[in-house]
């Protein structure tokens, strides 16, 4: 509940005291976020250096090197992707493997998880191998994901698109639906 009441001259009104400190502590994480997106900048920018890769960053803040190109179809919203990966660290521990786990797939902008991930795919083609970094805001944030990745994590991708599925591919020529 917001309270206002005139004061004394009748020319000032009392602030909700709530909405004072609400702001102190948005302007406090704000500054704090700031300094860990600029210090996760300048370790990626470091890993980059020192593995000689010309990336380029998104607006997001994504970083990406597509290594081996094609010219087939292009990876748009809606589609499934299937993909062989490597998932690491910085430290180069990996975390996960296609080889281990089998290819994953993920549908594009339906997909609840590494936002930075789905970016990157859809910067592809299918038979494209491609770097991605991705900071933490991009990949699994301040919970890492309970298992192999920690809270906090900068994570670095090998993918390469095997397969794409189109929306209209899951259904016949004839109309009929398959389910």
């Amino acid at each position: 509940m917001l309270i206002s009441c005139a004061s004394n001259d009748g020319n000032e009104v009392a602030k909700d005291p709530y909405s004072k400190v609400k702001a102190e502590n948005q302007e406090g994480s704000i500054k704090v976020n700031g300094d860990m997106i600029q210090v996760n900048r300048d370790v990626i920018d470091k890993y980059i250096q020192r593995h000689k890769w010309e990336m380029q960053e998104t607006e997001t803040g994504l970083y990406y090197m597509i290594y081996s190109q094609t010219n087939d179809i292009e990876v748009k919203s809606g589609d499934v992707v299937e993909f062989s990966f490597k998932t690491s660290l910085l430290n180069g521990e990996v975390l996960y493997d296609s080889d281990a786990t089998g290819n994953r797939k993920m549908k594009i902008d339906m997909n609840q998880e590494e936002s930075g991930l789905n970016e990157g795919l859809k910067l592809m083609k299918k038979g494209e191998k491609a770097y991605f970094i991705l900071p933490p805001h991009l990949a699994f944030g301040v919970a890492g994901d309970s298992y192999k990745i920690p809270p906090y994590s900068v994570l670095v991708y090998d993918i390469e698109i095997v397969d794409i599925k189109t929306p209209e591919s899951d259904f016949p020529v004839d109309g009929e639906v398959v389910l």
